[in-house]
């Protein structure tokens, strides 16, 4: 059971003078320990939402605090001299809802420590806790829990958030760290953005997760979205020794292609896992403290894919380029048809340990952490296309259209292992109204894949096929049937495209800061000061080889599989190449191709960070005010290949640059009666370019790996030396509510944002060799705005046909727009990247004393929103709308052993892409499918 509140010292009791004016209890208890030195022990729940009545004057210890704790409901439970331990006397109700909480009790103090901490916050926060219980989501990582908070949209992978948008702001401009200590990430894949993996972050290392929306001096200044920060586990978060072991066993529901495509390992169905925490304390006075964590989980999630390509028609029967185009006919005429069937094997390993100290006859506190964590994918999977090239008999329900070419692919081999690395300590010393704190850090993360493709194609002469859905109600196409059903049993395929790929990408991140405040306190009050500075060293390099073979070769048909099994999408199967067993040793190797596609992929970079700030505050009874100012200084290096005409030159461009920003900040929070907070807040802060679009080569992608809905096969994607950093106006409001003893609270926030050299992608097209591509270069915008509603509302305890409840509900609504130039041409979007127009989320969870458990169901709802524009005017991908319901149950079996059942996905929602221009019909042109995963959790406490 945890602690809130811990102060002890060596005082003996004695007669002190006292000056406690009437406050809540928390502050007046601070002010009491501090001006008689005896420390206090009480849990945060017991005290929260209380008011102590005024002391002043010289009198016993324990008289003074009876004094103020006359007419509450808290008793002294022990008095020695060296520290005071306050307890509650509960009412007959409230003894019935702590026996509902039962074995929450941790989590029922985590959750007033976060609503506490957003309560006394000086700036807009949102915060959750980890509960070892109630958390849902299988691995259960930093991404899952955040995706519950108001103005957090989930960037998936797959079946699982990955990334987080903050008030529709990309991910790239978070600032994510723990502890304060910012965290290394190696972007998407090895692609050097700036976004961190939160999916590969497990929530059970930290006791609360914070998103701050509005900033001060303090926050780091590259955060326009918002600052994470992970507050790590503490052994003083529980009382004595604490474990929490926790053994599942997982099953998917789609088994799809997996142990039929001839890849070695694939897992139908069965995955399993364990994760454990362990804490204690020790000393002759408590004063050392431990927290282990661990897990090892193994997930299949296998998937099916059906891709969408379109070209479109005037009602005169010419092809035209757009639907947005004069004359379109209305109907979706499908020019491929292409499907995919993924067999994927997920592994999560790793653990986190932190080591404590916390002398009781000192004002020093320090702390060491470290954590090693590791995610792999085991993946293979299996490509069928169909590319048309004329249609007839064509209505709103289908067609006809003749085959130009077939293709079968197939790729293994994929890994996708990511690592994350960290070693950090902490410092702190005490002294009445100075805080000085030092902290530094050390973060890494890799990345490493490999595959191995094959291709292979044949161009069928008088086949047809016939094609159903499409038209503007958004449905995908499907072929419906064949004139000569088994036609590719017969044909000859060559080998198109082979290739073995790998590449790997480490970035690494030292950091040190050092803080310092006086008079800066909840319980302080005149003027006071903070000021600090940091220095952050981040490299990143990627080296990747891409072995390309001669191509045009028969494949054997002793290479192919022939199982029963149809990919979504087409009316038969299809054969399956066995890429496992295919000798790619046969073929002659591409040299040119080798050394362009090996080599056009490598970059390094190098960027230093100095901050430094001060702060300033004034601080009222009911009213504070804070004035400073960060400067951000960056001076970075990026090593990129040169390339003359498509071609390595064997040297390397070094570029250098830099900026430096003066960033202000002025925030007011007043206190007004009736537990009500209002927050006004104005600072400015920057977005810093991804390191990938300072220092990539140009990187020409072909067939697979080209963008689902393009009109070309091929694109060429380079990097912008040249690039400004963004630099953001934001302006925060919000009103918050707090009631029922602090269990729950009622928020309405407002917020706005100007972002000047905002950037994006800017695609054209350009003709190489009589072959057209679509041309991907980061650019500076003239500039973007985005503003936004925030309502949440939570409330634990409620009592309803004498039932308890806990309930929590929020929703966002935004509304973004970017102009840029488009050749010369100006251009607007009617959103941001990644900022969907609405999202709601909600949990309840009914307590069932009986049993002692209960029941808890979250649901996620996501609009649509935009993650790329196109190579026209208001032409854009994006990801389409999507709604997730999860289920827990569990109970007690006997003391120290508990089942947990989760059933992820109940309402079986599927993510799916879109495509389309702004104003008009969107299509989809990718949807995935995961199915379901279920969870059987023996847990013991």
């Amino acid at each position: 059971m945890g602690t809130s509140l811990y102060f002890a010292d060596a005082a003996r009791a004695a007669t002190h003078r006292f000056d406690i004016p009437a406050e809540n209890a928390p502050d007046a208890l601070s002010k009491w320990q501090k001006q008689c030195g005896i420390g206090v022990l009480a849990k945060g729940a017991d005290v929260e939402g209380l008011r102590f009545h005024a002391v002043r004057g010289s009198m016993d210890d324990q008289a003074a605090l009876r004094m103020m704790m006359q007419g509450s409901p808290l008793s002294i439970e022990r008095f020695d001299g060296k520290f005071v331990v306050i307890v509650r006397k509960y009412t007959k109700r409230e003894t019935i809802v702590r026996k509902v909480e039962g074995t929450e009790d941790v989590f029922a103090i985590g959750y007033h420590n976060a609503l506490s901490h957003k309560r006394a916050s000086d700036v807009v926060v949102d915060s959750i806790a980890y509960d070892p219980i109630q958390t849902l989501g299988g691995a259960s990582s930093i991404a899952q829990s955040l995706v519950l908070l108001p103005g957090v949209t989930a960037i998936t992978d797959g079946d699982e958030p990955r990334y987080v948008s903050l008030r529709g702001i990309s991910p790239d401009l978070n600032h994510t760290s723990i502890d304060g200590i910012a965290l290394a990430t190696v972007g998407e894949n090895g692609t050097g953005a700036r976004r961190v993996n939160l999916q590969n972050i497990p929530s059970d290392m930290t006791a609360r997760t914070d998103i701050y929306k509005s900033f001060t001096a303090e926050q780091d200044a590259g955060a326009i979205g918002g600052v994470v920060d992970l507050i790590p586990m503490s052994a003083y978060d529980h009382k004595g020794f604490y474990k929490f072991i926790d053994a599942d066993a997982i099953y998917s529901t789609l088994a799809g292609i997996a142990g039929k495509d001839g890849a070695k390992g694939g897992t139908p169905h069965w995955g399993q896992g364990v994760k454990g925490i362990v804490s204690d304390q020790f000393g002759k006075d408590n004063e050392f403290g431990i927290v282990l964590s661990g897990r090892y989980q193994y997930r299949v999630r296998n998937s099916s894919k059906t891709f969408g390509y379109s070209q479109y028609y005037n009602t005169a029967g010419q092809a035209i380029n757009s639907p947005a185009l004069p004359g379109w006919n209305g109907l979706l005429t499908p020019s491929r048809f292409q499907s995919a069937d993924y067999s994927d094997a997920i592994t999560n390993v790793g653990g986190s340990g932190r080591f404590e100290w916390r002398p009781t006859r000192s004002n020093l506190q320090a702390s060491v952490m470290g954590w090693a964590y590791r995610r792999g994918e085991g993946n293979t999977g299996s490509y069928d296309t169909m590319y048309t090239n004329s249609v007839t008999h064509q209505t709103g329900a289908g067609g006809r259209e003749k085959i130009g070419s077939v293709y079968l692919s197939q790729r293994t081999g994929d890994t996708w292992q990511r690592d994350s690395y960290g070693v950090l300590g902490h410092l702190e010393w005490r002294s009445r109204q100075s805080l000085l704190s030092l902290k530094a850090g050390y973060t890494w993360e890799t990345y490493a894949n490999g595959e191995r493709y094959l291709e292979a194609r044949t161009y069928p002469t008088n086949q047809s096929l016939t094609y159903g859905g499409g038209g503007p109600n958004n449905n995908m196409t499907y072929i419906t049937g064949y004139d000569q059903p088994g036609f590719w049993n017969n044909a000859v395929f060559k080998i198109d495209s082979a290739d073995i790929y790998a590449e790997r990408a480490i970035e690494k991140l030292p950091t040190a800061r050092l803080d310092y405040s006086w008079n800066t306190g909840k319980s302080d009050r005149g003027f006071g000061v903070a000021a600090g500075f940091e220095w952050r060293e981040m490299s990143i390099s990627r080296n990747a080889s891409e072995d390309m073979f001669n191509t045009g070769q028969v494949l054997d048909p002793k290479y192919f599989l022939h199982p029963d099994y149809r990919l979504v999408g087409f009316a038969k199967p299809l054969p399956v190449i066995n890429v496992s067993g295919f000798p790619f040793s046969t073929l002659p190797l591409n040299a040119a191709q080798t050394a362009y596609y090996s080599g056009t992929s490598d970059y390094a970079y190098q960027e230093d960070l100095y901050d430094g700030y001060v702060s300033l505050r004034y601080r009222l009874p009911r009213t504070v005010i804070i004035a400073g100012v960060r400067t951000d200084a960056v001076n970075y290096t990026g090593w990129t290949p040169q390339i003359s005409n498509s071609m390595l030159t064997g040297a390397t461009t070094v570029t250098h640059g830099g900026y430096l920003n003066p960033l202000p900040s002025v925030d007011v929070i007043h206190h007004f009666p009736y537990a009500v907070n209002l927050h006004a807040s104005f600072s400015m802060t920057v977005g810093r370019p991804n390191p990938s679009q300072l220092a990539a080569a140009e990187y020409i992608s072909c067939g697979n790996t080209s963008t689902p809905g393009s009109i070309t096969d091929c694109s060429i994607s380079m990097g912008n030396p040249n690039l400004r950093p963004r630099r953001a106006k934001n302006f925060d409001i919000s009103v918050d509510k707090y009631f029922n003893k602090n269990n729950g609270f009622v928020s309405l926030a407002f917020f706005d944002k100007w972002i000047k050299d905002d950037i994006y992608t800017l695609s054209s097209f350009q003709t190489i060799n009589n072959q057209l591509y679509t041309v991907n270069r980061p650019e500076n915008a003239n500039g973007s705005t985005i503003m936004g509603l925030e309502f949440s509302a939570t409330e634990r305890n409620i009592r309803f046909l004498h039932q308890v409840f806990d309930l929590s509900a929020n929703a966002t609504w935004m509304n973004g727009s970017m102009q840029y130039m488009f050749g010369t041409q100006m251009a607007t979007t009617h959103s941001l990247i990644n900022q969907p127009t609405v999202l709601a989320n909600g949990a309840v969870t009914w307590k069932i004393p009986q049993i002692d458990g209960g029941l808890r169901v979250t649901a996620n709802y996501s609009g649509g929103y935009v993650t790329s524009f196109g190579a026209t005017p208001g032409l854009y991908y994006g990801f389409g709308s999507l709604f997730t319901m999860n289920l827990a149950f569990w109970h007690r079996v006997i003391p120290h052993l508990m089942f947990k059942y989760e059933l992820m996905n109940v309402a079986d929602q599927q993510p799916y892409n879109t495509y389309g221009y702004e104003g008009h019909v969107s299509f989809i042109n990718q949807y995935q499918y995961y199915g379901r995963g279920a969870y059987f959790h023996v847990i013991f406490d």
